[in-house]
């Protein structure tokens, strides 16, 4: 596939108020692109929105909504003329042990993390196969090789993983393509908040600086906009997990290679498809705009 030009176009950022969403925020726009900016209504979405003006389109909507996700879409939508990308990035983590960790917690972290991620391939996949463009997905590292005390969290970002595995291999047949990144600790607000925690904030105080050093949000963004405008369809970051990733890589590509050569492919959908799916909604998602989205 060609890559994708950005200038002018639109492309969705969830968790567009945080570390990393802010920052691939303002990358895209030095790339000349509209940046669609998805997350809690709030003084942090404002900020980000105010200082990007004329540059972004604030979409306030809560992922864990998906009503929210497709009417927040489609109405920023008709102010860049579509999508050509999205960086679907929102998630969040509640550290503790697996089996003590609370319902209320574990909720929140599958609702945001697991949740959050399919309600938005949904609501922008049809935008996006009218562009024929790009969409990224955060995972973690933790979603390969479990992290202790990180609760239910690497189990959301191995569904993440998946999640981008099938929208691809179901993609196949339309001009649509998707990736994922793999994440390590990232210098933002989520990352700081597990450090505050006794036990983990002790681990870490005596682990090898290599692995618990975070890297800056403004390190990732370059990272994940170029991958979008390239098309990758794995990154990390930083660079030295890329080995931990070839095993995972190599089985899903294989298995992608081979549904694409068995009767299945016939019964996926094509371009058209999506578009006509885009069509058929568009009805319901007026009538919930005008009841708002905040």
């Amino acid at each position: 596939m060609s890559r994708l030009t950005l200038q002018g176009r639109g492309v969705l950022v969830t968790g567009a108020a945080g570390g990393i969403g802010a920052a691939v925020a303002r990358r895209l726009v030095q790339r000349g692109a509209r940046p669609v900016l998805l997350d809690l209504p709030g003084e942090r979405l404002d900020r980000i929105a105010q200082e990007l003006r004329s540059s972004a389109v604030a979409a306030p909507a809560d992922v864990r909504d998906r009503a929210q996700v497709f009417a927040a879409v489609d109405a920023a939508c008709e102010q860049t003329d579509g999508l050509v990308g999205a960086v679907i990035g929102a998630g969040l983590v509640r550290p503790e042990t697996l089996v003590a960790q609370t319902e209320a917690d574990a909720r929140q972290v599958i609702d945001v993390n697991l949740y959050g991620t399919l309600w938005t391939f949904q609501a922008v996949m049809p935008h996006i196969d009218r562009q024929g463009g790009h969409a990224l997905a955060l995972s973690s590292i933790a979603g390969i090789a479990p992290i202790p005390l990180s609760g239910v969290y690497p189990a959301t970002k191995a569904a993440v993983d998946s999640i981008v595995a099938t929208v691809r291999t179901e993609a196949m047949n339309r001009p649509t393509s998707a990736g994922v990144v793999y994440l390590s600790a990232v210098d933002t607000q989520m990352n700081r908040d597990v450090q505050a925690d006794p036990r983990a904030g002790r681990a870490m105080q005596h682990s090898s600086a290599l692995l618990t050093r975070a890297i800056t949000a403004e390190a990732v963004a370059r990272r994940i906009v170029r991958a979008l405008e390239r098309r990758r369809r794995v990154i990390t970051a930083p660079r030295w997990l890329a080995p931990t990733v070839v095993p995972q890589t190599i089985t899903r590509a294989t298995a992608e290679w081979f549904m694409g050569r068995t009767a299945l492919r016939d019964e996926l959908p094509g371009g058209e498809d999506s578009a006509t799916a885009l069509a058929e909604r568009s009805e319901p998602v007026a009538e919930r705009s005008a009841e708002g989205v905040a």
